[in-house]
């Protein structure tokens, strides 16, 4: 049993922190779009800041008029990443005035210094109010992380730059999956009775697993959904989610535990059907990552039996426990993620996901495999 416990945390904690990861830190939707590439550099560049240390909020994803994109260590941070500096620099003004009085202007990597000499002869020009001296030039504008291309690249599936964006993307909740899955792996071990140090090696190898599936799981989901392929399971994934949901809410119980669910994971009430799209855009992303995970799980399996190593009901079992863990792990991470957010928005958020996805997964593979145990 310990083996299949040790299984079914690795395979809960990987699928639920690699959704996770997509959900708060890409806006892939997006990156189909013309301008793709411009939602791609917000992102990529806000997880450059992420993993600078700085405290982040991509604030710009309610599309607020002349709003920022991000707050990072609370500067207001406005990107604009087009094909050239004068481009760039023009799409910072309206009517022939500066639209983001109050924010940095970040833009491509590479068009930083011609950008400044823009600027500055918009402040000489006076389209800039409030501002007088063209020196301030180098004060409004930032240089991005990546370059416009780079931009381009990470909009798009299979380049090397998105694959890198991706690594990182995920890196960010691997981190807390392994810590969590050492953490788990050792007090199992020394609880069958293991020393110290076959516990330490045990908890090791866990760690590696865990790690190592989700960080796979994680950019392959990623890639996947920038591909036309994605995107029609992604849309079809919706589709699903919101039929759920509206059954779901045709109790008062049902629209109350969704509408509380979905204001705890913004940070903010939300109603109706905006708090369904909530909790739809989770269940999206979830369906495709437990999809890859399953398929993951599944083919080795599927080798083993074709080969005689394991009979068809227990490829059958194994199947239908993963398939019932990964869900059972969805719903518990969700309700977990709500709750760690209300405690502590961010880590609280990803710890709180992961709890709750480990406990709902193990709870999940353990009611099937009790099943398929009575009939043994």
């Amino acid at each position: 049993m310990k083996k299949v416990n040790d299984k079914t945390v690795i395979n809960s904690a990987s699928s639920t922190c690699s959704a996770q990861s997509t959900n708060n830190y890409m806006q892939y939707p997006k990156y189909r779009n013309k301008q793709g590439h411009g939602w791609a550099a917000e992102d990529a560049n806000a997880m450059a800041d992420r993993l600078s240390g700085k405290k982040v909020e991509q604030v710009g994803r309610d599309n607020c008029l002349n709003g920022a994109d991000r707050i990072s260590n609370g500067i207001e941070i406005q990107t604009k990443y087009c094909s050239s500096p004068s481009k760039t620099i023009g799409a910072a003004f309206s009517d022939g005035s500066y639209r983001y009085g109050g924010m940095k202007l970040e833009v491509p990597k590479e068009q930083y210094d011609e950008c400044v000499r823009l600027m500055a002869d918009k402040i000489r020009s006076g389209q800039v109010p409030g501002i007088t001296d063209p020196a301030v030039a180098k004060d409004i504008v930032i240089k991005g992380n990546c370059t416009y291309n780079q931009a381009v690249n990470i909009a798009k599936a299979g380049t090397l730059d998105s694959v890198k964006f991706d690594v990182k993307t995920q890196s960010v909740s691997c981190s807390i999956t392994c810590g969590f899955s050492f953490v788990l792996g050792y007090a199992n071990a020394i609880r069958s009775g293991k020393s110290h140090g076959e516990a330490l090696k045990t908890a090791s190898v866990q760690m590696a697993k865990s790690g190592g599936t989700s960080l796979v799981v994680g950019v392959g989901t990623q890639q996947l959904l920038r591909t036309t392929v994605g995107r029609s399971m992604a849309s079809a994934a919706t589709n699903s989610a919101r039929t759920i949901l509206d059954v779901a809410t045709t109790t008062q119980v049902g629209k109350t535990v969704v509408e509380k669910t979905a204001s705890a994971l913004v940070g903010k009430e939300v109603v109706g059907q905006a708090a369904k799209n909530v909790i739809a855009k989770g269940m999206r992303t979830n369906m495709i990552t437990g999809g890859i995970m399953l398929a993951a799980q599944t083919i080795p399996d599927a080798v083993k039996m074709c080969k005689g190593k394991m009979s068809a009901g227990e490829f059958a079992e194994n199947t239908t426990s993963n398939a019932a863990g990964i869900g059972a792990g969805y719903a518990g991470g969700t309700f977990g993620a709500a709750l760690g957010t209300f405690v502590c928005p961010g880590v609280g958020t990803v710890i709180g996901g992961l709890v709750g996805g480990v406990a709902g997964g193990l709870a999940g593979s353990s009611v099937v495999r009790g099943v398929f145990s009575l009939f043994k």
